[in-house]
């Protein structure tokens, strides 16, 4: 029988990493439910070259040259030429673990379910804590007035609890993220893509939402996102740089908002955040210890904060935040504008 899956491997925020997210897919997946699809994105020349030397004898997959563009413009080409029930997306700072694929494979073949993701785990990286811990359980869309004026807020459970503590049962989320995450792919291949960097998993989840389609965690199936943990190569700093620069957040931000009609009220918190994982890259290419970066990077980031508040009015916003969906009868808002670039 032809797989049931086409995995889909794409930068996150850098380039490397890329050959042992390879690796643990092959390590950890019959090669038999799979194809594979690595999108070099303006990969260096020296990396590309040996990905292509690791998949040449490899009868399941294929590199697709595309240029130095954004990940979801890079889905955007490629999703009208998958043939597969499935397509699996992985970022390439993301490893599978044993048993990862068929969990989500049975899962997503209901016909009411537009995406499944496994529990995402992260290492010790930005941010100090336990060496593994939750990164995404699910994810609650809620929203808080300020102002007489609406504003979104994702909320993530479990967030840093420890694996053994997250629970064991499938459940409904809002969202996904992109750190690995698999599409229905006819239901990928009918939504609009839009060209954001910052909340496009929210915009689909939303639109998914409106089309009758579930979104499903499966803790059956886990897989570890390394958060920067690993040293980042120089070079790295370019890929970095075309995601998570202020024009392309900020852009992001304002095609949300048209084609949704909410502001999020950690808008200026992304920026910052985006600020300080730059700062940590950077020290982490000069050999700094996590700790120490991590150090670096809190003082660094409560200076700014001294000079340049980040903009937050209230108290205690999750607390005065209502279920988004609740506010429509269970359903996401009706989508204001179809604007994706």
């Amino acid at each position: 029988m032809p797989p049931s899956t086409t995995i889909v491997i794409t930068p996150r925020d850098r380039y490397t990493g890329i050959e042992e997210c390879i690796e643990q897919v092959y390590r950890y997946t019959d090669p038999n439910d799979f194809q594979l699809q690595v999108l070099d994105l303006g990969y260096p020349k020296t990396i590309l070259k040996r990905v292509k030397a690791m998949l040449s004898e490899k009868s399941n997959a294929r590199v697709i040259s595309l240029g130095r563009i954004i990940p979801m413009a890079a889905i955007d080409k490629i999703r009208g030429d998958l043939t597969t029930p499935h397509v699996v997306f992985l970022d390439n700072d993301s490893r599978v673990t044993e048993g990862w694929l068929p969990p989500l494979v049975k899962a997503a073949q209901a016909e009411d379910v537009g995406v499944v993701y496994p529990v995402t785990l992260e290492r010790e990286g930005v941010d100090q804590g336990a060496s593994i811990r939750n990164h995404l359980y699910t994810t609650e869309l809620r929203v808080v007035d300020y102002n007489d004026e609406p504003f979104l807020i994702e909320e993530k459970s479990y967030r840093r609890a420890l694996p053994e503590d997250i629970p064991d049962e499938t459940a409904e989320s809002n969202a996904f993220e992109l750190h690995c995450v698999m599409f229905n792919t006819d239901a990928l291949q009918a939504i609009e893509i839009p060209m954001m960097t910052i909340r496009e998993h929210l915009d689909i989840g939303m639109q998914l939402n409106a089309m009758g389609k579930k979104l499903l965690v499966i803790p059956q199936s886990r897989i570890i996102f390394d958060n920067l943990g690993t040293r980042a190569s120089l070079g790295d700093l370019q890929y970095f740089n075309l995601r998570w620069n202020a024009n392309i957040t900020n852009h992001s931000s304002r095609l949300f908002e048209k084609r949704w009609g909410y502001r999020f009220y950690s808008e200026p918190s992304i920026y910052n955040w985006a600020s300080r994982r730059r700062l940590f890259l950077l020290m982490r290419w000069a050999y700094l210890p996590i700790g120490i970066a991590n150090f670096i990077d809190r003082f660094v980031s409560a200076m700014k904060r001294r000079f340049f508040p980040i903009w937050d009015p209230l108290s205690d916003p999750n607390g005065q935040s209502r279920k988004l969906y609740d506010d429509f009868n269970g359903h996401p808002p009706p989508q204001k504008d179809h604007s994706v670039k």
